[in-house]
């Protein structure tokens, strides 16, 4: 008897369970969205491929500080990379970059395992993305912003997509669904100076093609093609 009243009872459904899921989870201490450093002593490594775009991103460096090569931005001020090659910020007169974000893979999914039920759920929007991202932080960032803490934030909300090159990034990847997947080796929530990290990220997309793109400002950072 008490195994019917389990199964009618909508307290057990799918939604329930992810809202439960959410709800059971302890808060941790907030992130910026934007980006946690000065953006008055870095700058993404980028070359403006038009007119326009060089107005737009005159303090944006037009070459790699390390390798002297030229790159490249859309028209939505991404720079683009391939998987696998680290997007980069530099402090002003460095060689050596400050801080690097590397989208290293991306597996598309239809569904996740929700996170303490063990039963498979749906994305919201349209696929769920599985990143491998690695990410790390120079000890040094600490010497040259104003918080207390230097961090980079690497949670879902750091992070867009968009159908292609230069298309509108979308941004909310981080919804319920995607933060009760239980994630194994799940990327920490941002990187400290002086550290480096490499986990999973998932976020939830319209889009079961084009660009993972990580931008906490919403100003232009790098995109990676899937």
């Amino acid at each position: 008897m008490n195994t019917l009243n389990e199964q009618k009872n909508p307290s057990n459904s799918p939604k329930r369970k992810v809202a439960l899921a959410v709800g059971s989870t302890i808060a941790v201490a907030a992130v910026s969205v934007g980006l946690i450093m000065s953006t008055n002593y870095y700058s993404a490594q980028a070359g403006p491929t038009s007119q326009k775009l060089q107005d737009d991103l005159a303090d944006v460096a037009k070459t790699d500080a390390e390798t002297g090569e030229d790159v490249h931005v859309d028209t939505q001020a991404q720079v683009i990379k391939n998987l696998g090659q680290a997007g980069k910020l530099t402090m002003d007169g460095a060689t050596k970059p400050s801080f690097e974000v590397t989208v290293h893979s991306v597996k598309v999914l239809d569904t996740c395992t929700l996170r303490g039920f063990g039963e498979k759920i749906a994305p919201e929007h349209k696929k769920f993305l599985l990143l491998d991202v690695s990410a790390k932080l120079a000890e040094s960032a600490e010497k040259v912003v104003k918080e207390d803490i230097a961090l980079m934030p690497l949670d879902a909300s750091a992070f867009g997509v968009s159908p292609g090159e230069n298309r509108t990034v979308v941004y909310d990847l981080n919804t319920v669904a995607a933060f009760s997947c239980d994630v194994d080796d799940a990327l920490d929530i941002a990187v400290g100076a002086g550290d480096e990290i490499r986990g999973k990220v998932i976020l939830d997309s319209p889009y079961a093609t084009g660009e993972v793109v990580y931008d906490p400002d919403k100003t232009g950072g790098w995109t990676w093609s899937y």
